[in-house]
């Protein structure tokens, strides 16, 4: 049973973040006074350590049913809900974590760059929007948090204006960022139009008698999925993320692939599941499909780049086919155990959930990690272009180190996060047990094999190769660079050797998704 609480409590973090984005410009406009290039920097850093203080707070005393609050005389059903729980805390930690080595990493990287101050505001109102997203429990406060997030988001892709290619790739994100969310608004106007709520709890029971007509529960469905799923960069609504991620500095492109497509996912699957209950509703094929396109086209386009960047950004795609699939899974098998009762489809149905969950984990570590790295690199050799960067591991060894351990945990190598994540996916898919996900889960497994070739062809050009003539004279980054990467690195060979209290996080935020007030 949840634990109401007041709205302010529920709102400390997003209400210290806003602060802080409130409070940068004055930091920022007092740093042009004294010449000063990073206090705006340090000043947000500590805004995401206090926040990720009180998400630590919060998370050590949540009740087993989690938190709810609303506006006084303005709560559910029609007014405004916030709902805390174990899935909640689970993205909000991971948004809060990465902001914060984001933040330390930018004060370095950025530095040459103006108008830090705006970077800083925008970077704050990102994470506040993603974690506003995570706490909404209602389509009203999603829908205005997730505009806050897009916005930020928008902004910090075109941050270095002077340049055409943060322009055009940012407009491009804007135009189909939109028409995703004018698509998921329809979805959500038909919802309320037949309920008269856009609270998640009470739509779930709404939309669980048998009365209802399926035909409209899946026309709503999949304006869901397509309306999200441009942001979540589903094949073929991806378009927008490999122009995106060289244009935006390499710290947003950390944001982006760690967390914001991310919290994408986290929408589909919190609406999806919580209100269209998989064991009524057979969407599980039509999810697991769609991972299967995402993961193999990505794959392929992904082996062509040369430009690092878009390299791993086609890379980001194809992980967000696996964690689709791990979703798809956890539907299919659901639906599967509520027909004929097979007890295996159950099992494999929480593992697929807990293995999307913790592949949402270890890929925003190690995508994050990735993404710094790569940012340190191109600052250093100026040029993107991967055979360019022969041997700039060796003369980074620190940011080469990094590097390297994130490759080799997204190509699933054991004992680091990533294995722990793909195995958990592939054991659910193999655990359904007929042929149908036995096929698809086979064809993941290819895709999994495929992606390691071109993470060890930059494994082996920037790192075990000896320098080449464009990097010969470089040197090791700054230390406030390489801490972040250092500490991602740290985390990717912990979770990979000891993954059990996380996967114990995952389990809890598994069951909270499946519950049905």
């Amino acid at each position: 049973m949840a634990v109401e609480v007041d709205i302010l409590t529920a709102l400390k973090p997003i209400i210290v973040l806003i602060a802080f984005s409130a409070l940068t410009p004055i930091i920022g406009y007092v740093e042009g006074k004294l010449k000063s290039k990073h206090a705006s920097g340090i000043f947000a850093t500590i805004g995401f350590l206090v926040t990720l203080a009180l998400v630590i707070d919060m998370y050590m005393h949540l009740p087993a049913g989690g938190f709810t609050s609303s506006f006084p005389g303005f709560g559910p059903p029609l007014g405004v809900e916030l709902r805390i729980d174990a899935l909640s805390m689970f993205m909000i930690a991971l948004f809060c974590g990465i902001g914060f080595l984001v933040s330390i990493y930018s004060i370095k990287y950025m530095e040459h760059d103006t108008g830090l101050d705006r970077y800083y505001t925008m970077l704050l109102l990102l994470v506040a929007g993603m974690v506003g997203v995570a706490i909404a429990g209602d389509f009203f406060t999603l829908f205005v948090f997730w505009e806050l997030m897009s916005i930020a988001s928008y902004s910090l892709v075109s941050f270095r204006k002077y340049r055409w290619e943060p322009i055009e790739a940012g407009f491009k994100y804007l135009v189909m960022s939109t028409l995703g969310s004018l698509i998921a608004l329809l979805g959500i106007a038909l919802l309320y139009g037949y309920a008269g709520t856009l609270n998640f709890s009470a739509l779930s029971v709404i939309f669980s008698k048998p009365t209802v007509d399926p035909a409209y529960c899946y026309i709503v469905i999949t304006l869901i999925l397509v309306g999200f799923g441009v942001t979540a960069s589903i094949v073929p609504f991806h378009t927008w993320l490999p122009d995106a991620h060289p244009a935006a500095p390499s710290s947003i492109s950390a944001m982006l692939s760690g967390l914001v497509i991310k919290a994408a996912v986290y929408a589909i699957a919190r609406s999806v599941f919580t209100i269209f209950a998989p064991s009524v509703f057979n969407y599980g094929i039509v999810l697991v499909v769609f991972a299967i396109i995402t993961a193999t086209v990505a794959n392929v386009k992904a082996l062509l780049q040369r430009d690092i960047k878009r390299l791993l950004a086609f890379s980001s795609t194809v992980n967000i086919g696996f964690i689709i699939f791990g979703l798809g899974v956890a539907a299919y098998g659901m639906h599967l155990w509520a027909t004929t009762g097979a007890n295996l489809a159950l099992t494999a149905s929480v593992i697929g959930l807990i293995g999307a969950l913790m592949h949402i984990l270890s890929h925003a570590i190690g995508k994050g990690l990735l993404f710094l790295a790569a940012g340190s690199f191109i600052t250093r050799a100026k040029t993107r272009n991967i055979y360019d960067l022969e041997g700039v591991g060796r003369a980074m060894p620190w940011t080469g180190a990094s590097f390297s351990i994130g490759l080799l945990s997204l190509a699933g190598t054991p004992p680091l996060a990533g294995f722990v994540s793909k195995f958990l996916l592939l054991m659910a898919g193999y655990s359904v047990g007929d042929l149908f996900m036995n096929i698809a889960t086979s064809l993941m497994l290819v895709n999994s094999v495929f992606a390691t070739a071109y993470y060890l062809r930059l494994l082996q050009v920037c790192v075990i190769r000896p320098k080449g003539d464009k990097v010969k004279a470089i040197k090791e980054a700054s230390a406030i660079i390489v801490v972040p990467l250092v500490l991602l690195m740290i985390a990717l060979i912990v979770i990979g050797c000891y993954p059990w209290p996380l996967v114990d996080m995952a389990q809890k935020a598994a069951f909270t998704l499946f519950q049905v007030p």
